[in-house]
Parts: structure tokens; C-alpha cells; sequence
């Protein structure tokens, strides 16, 4: 494992990719928390406004997302598009520090917040289709170490944001951002001359056909590695994964909104008994993200998409359960669990179904969590006034069944059908 880390470090164009991720990651994980804090105390947003506001945010967010998506897999240019998104960022989050008039705020987070929140999707897409990795087996492993740098990241980011915001308030808190966004920027475009070595232009063009060359084994690589050459087999595919990881990340994002009101004002919990719970999850995931890094094109992706899905469906049931605080914290283990599933091979099965098309395949992953924090923000208050806290878990515990079900389709399909033969054979001998 140290020997597989120590040849990454040689691949030229990772080290600034790292960190110019660990960078975006910790501008994002100081940000992120207290944006709504932001907008509800500085701007005085009601809650109806303040809705909206994340609302048009995230789906600025998705739109820019498929956009880059298409044309990085069209025409290449990703570090150009990334460094276009983290300048975005940064022009936005300074111009927070000016504006409080609510549609000024609106127009910002629409033109900058959100298109800056492409950046994400951006850095995976060019570690998936613009690093030169001699062996594409290895290629999983440099997306498990750059998920691995941003749950590092959120381990201490969200504590230096409070930090900041107790000394120097918001204006500190978004230059702090600003700072780490044009950090990570300068890093991109230093680099940004590395040749791009992915799927780009004449490649990806609908009905193109792939053509490999001794300069470009990333070409060969693209027509042998992916297991759904089919698209018309591949769309169904794609879409229940969409799907289940969409429901997968509305449960994690309605749960990220009610958890803290949960342990706070349903357990009558501290404030720090909050900050745990989300630095031991953060914390955890890092040694699981790297194994299944490690062990990412020997793993059946579905299968793990699955029992991922699954576990989440006891996580939300202990969720309601629980009688104490001290029986969520070590509950946060099934969570990180998860997460590291549904990040790390998440993405790479969403890749592996669209092997042409590497920009627009991350972007689908991003754009999935994406859709489930819009639909979380405009769900979980309703249902935690209509069924309490412990109906809004066992809600999410049913959304884990149904990603479970989507998942586990074909698996669950082929065991039906083993059954019923199993079922006619016996007959046919009862009979006799």
C-alpha cells in the first residue's frame, strides 16, 4: 500500500493536485456550515428567503455542473473550466463581504456561488481524464486519495471556520474562503499546462469511435476497462444510479439540517457533542476511503453500492431508536462507512457506466447529492414539524431501502428468477 502511495507522488501533476483539493476542501468546510448562520443573522433572511437562497445556490450549482461536464467531454480545457469556477468562487464569497441586499445575494449565488460549485466535480474529473497513470488500475486509487485529502480536510475545516468567526465575524470568514479559493487557483493555473491525456473532442462526440494510440494509452484504456460498452444496456444503469444515489445523498443532507436540532433540542445534547459527532464521521472515513481506494478495480462496485445503501437503512433506524447521545456518537462509524462507499466507488461506477464521457459522468455523481440537498432543504423542516424527529429518520430509512432496491436490482432480479426455477422444479418432482 505505502508502494502504490509512493508511485502516485510520482505521477507529474499530483502533488499540485492534491493541493490545491486539500485547499478547495478547506475553503469549502469553512464555508458550508455557516453560509445559512450568514444569511439568516447579517442579511436578515426569513426562513422562506433563506430557502430559496441555498435553493437556486444548488441548482446554479447543478446546471453549471452539466454544462462543464459536456463540454470538457467534448472539446477537454478542465483545468481552464476549473480555474474559472475557483475564481468565481473567490469573486463571490468577497462580494459577501459587501452585500446584504437579499436579490443582490440571489444574483451572486447564482452566477458565482454556484458556478464556482462546479470546481468539485472539476478536480475528479481532471485526477479521472487528465493524469497521466501509466497503469489505469491505479486510477481509483488517485480518486480515493484526493476524497480521502477532502474528508481530511472537513475533519479540521469546520473548527477553523469557527475559529475565524469568532475573532474576525463573516467578513473574516469569507476573505479566509476567498483566500484558500485563489490558493487553489494559482495551483491549477501553474499547472494547467499539463497535456490533457483523458477523452476530450473527437473521442467523445456521440457515435464517435474510439481510436487508440501508442501517445495516448488512456484512449486504449477507455475502450477495455469499462465493463458497459452497450449504451443502450448502459442508460437504464445509469439512470437507477443517478437515482439511488440522488435518495442516498437527500437522506444524508436532511439528516446533516435535523441532526444537530436532534441532538440539541431532542436529546437536550451540547454543542460539542455535535462538532464530535461530525469530526469522528470525517475522521473515519479516511482509512476506508483509502482501502477501497486501494482495492477499487478488484471490488464489484454494485455489490458495495448496495450494502452501503443497506447499512445506511440501520444507521436511520438507529437514528430513531436512539435514547441518548452517547449511543449516536459511535453510530457515526456506520455512517462514515457510507459515505466512503458512495463517494469513492460511487463516482467510479458512475464513470465505469459512462466510459466516454468522464466530465459529464462526475458531474452526474456531484449533481446527484446535489438534487437530494435542494429537495433536502425543502422536505426536512415540513417533516420534522409533521412526524418529529424520529419520523424524519425513519423517512430517510426508507429512502435507503428504496437506493438498497435500485442498487441491488439486478442482483435481487437474478435471485427472484433462481427461485422461481427452484420453485417449478420442485413441483415438477412433487408431482411425480
Amino acid at each position: 500500500m505505502n508502494e502504490r502511495l509512493k508511485s502516485l507522488i510520482l505521477i507529474p501533476g499530483f502533488l499540485p493536485l492534491i493541493v490545491s483539493t486539500l485547499a478547495l476542501g478547506v475553503a469549502m468546510s469553512i464555508t458550508t456550515p455557516f453560509l445559512s448562520l450568514f444569511s439568516v443573522e447579517q442579511a436578515c433572511l426569513t426562513p422562506l428567503q433563506l430557502g430559496f437562497f441555498l435553493t437556486v445556490i444548488a441548482g446554479s450549482g447543478v446546471a453549471t455542473s452539466i454544462a462543464a461536464g459536456k463540454w470538457t467531454d467534448r472539446h477537454g480545457h478542465h483545468c481552464e473550466l476549473l480555474l474559472g469556477a475557483l475564481i468565481a468562487s473567490s469573486l463571490g464569497f468577497l462580494l459577501l463581504c459587501l452585500v446584504r441586499n437579499y436579490v443582490a445575494l440571489v444574483a451572486i449565488g447564482i452566477l458565482f456561488l454556484g458556478t464556482g460549485g462546479s470546481a468539485m466535480s472539476l478536480v475528479f474529473a481532471v485526477a479521472r481524464a487528465v493524469l497521466p497513470v501509466d497503469d489505469e488500475t491505479e486510477r481509483p486509487l488517485v480518486l480515493a486519495t484526493l476524497r480521502t485529502v477532502l474528508s481530511m480536510a472537513w475533519v479540521f475545516g469546520p473548527s477553523i471556520g469557527a475559529l475565524v468567526l469568532a475573532v474576525a465575524d463573516f467578513h473574516g470568514l469569507f476573505l479566509f474562503a476567498a483566500a484558500a479559493f485563489t490558493l487553489c487557483g494559482t495551483i491549477v493555473w501553474r499547472t494547467q499546462k499539463l497535456p490533457e491525456r483523458g477523452l476530450h473532442t473527437d473521442l467523445l462526440r456521440s457515435g464517435d469511435r474510439v481510436s487508440s494510440t501508442p501517445d495516448n494509452p488512456a484512449l486504449e484504456s477507455a475502450q477495455c476497462v469499462p465493463p458497459h460498452e452497450d449504451r443502450r444496456q448502459a442508460g437504464p444503469e445509469i439512470w437507477r444510479a443517478f437515482v439511488a444515489l440522488m435518495l442516498i445523498g437527500l437522506a444524508m443532507s436532511g439528516t446533516m439540517v435535523v441532526l444537530p436540532l436532534y441532538v440539541v433540542h431532542g436529546m437536550h445534547g451540547a454543542r460539542i457533542d455535535v462538532s464530535v459527532m461530525l469530526g469522528l464521521g470525517a475522521f473515519l472515513e479516511i482509512p476506508m476511503v483509502l482501502w477501497l481506494g486501494a482495492r477499487g478495480s478488484r471490488l464489484s462496485k454494485q455489490s458495495w453500492l448496495a450494502a452501503g445503501a443497506a447499512v445506511h437503512v440501520i444507521y436511520f433506524a438507529g437514528l430513531a431508536a436512539a435514547q441518548s447521545v452517547q449511543f449516536l456518537i459511535p453510530m457515526q462509524a456506520f455512517n462514515a462507512f457510507v459515505v466512503a462507499v458512495m463517494s469513492c466507488l460511487g463516482m467510479t461506477y458512475m464513470q465505469d457506466l459512462m466510459p466516454r464521457s468522464p466530465g459529464m459522468a462526475t458531474a452526474l455523481f456531484f449533481n446527484a447529492s446535489r438534487v437530494g440537498s435542494v429537495l433536502s432543504g425543502l422536505l426536512s423542516g415540513s417533516l420534522v414539524a409533521a412526524l418529529g424527529y424520529r419520523g424524519m429518520f425513519l423517512i430517510c430509512s426508507c429512502l435507503a431501502m428504496s437506493a438498497f432496491a435500485l442498487f441491488a436490482q439486478s442482483a435481487l432480479r437474478d435471485f427472484a428468477l433462481r427461485v422461481r426455477d427452484c420453485w417449478k422444479a420442485g413441483r415438477r418432482v412433487w408431482r411425480r
